[in-house]
């Protein structure tokens, strides 16, 4: 079921703000991983994770530029 929630622009404004802030903190701590002596299976399933938040977040930023070419 979906849900409609009005959100202003300054609202979505910040929500995608903090989106691309956290994208930056996950690559970070990807490459502090990394140099760690971490089992590979544990950095493949972070960088899973990470790779399934960006793909979530381009989805968003993708439909959000589509709705303003309709506008």
């Amino acid at each position: 079921m979906a849900t409609v929630v009005r959100l202003t622009e300054a609202q979505i404004t910040h929500l995608f703000d903090e989106m691309q802030a956290i994208e930056g903190e996950l690559k970070a701590l990807h490459d502090e991983l990394a140099e760690l002596d971490l089992p590979s299976d544990t950095l493949r399933r972070f960088r899973r994770i990470h790779d399934r938040y960006s793909e979530a977040a381009n989805f968003l930023q993708r439909q959000r530029e589509l709705g303003a070419d309709g506008a």
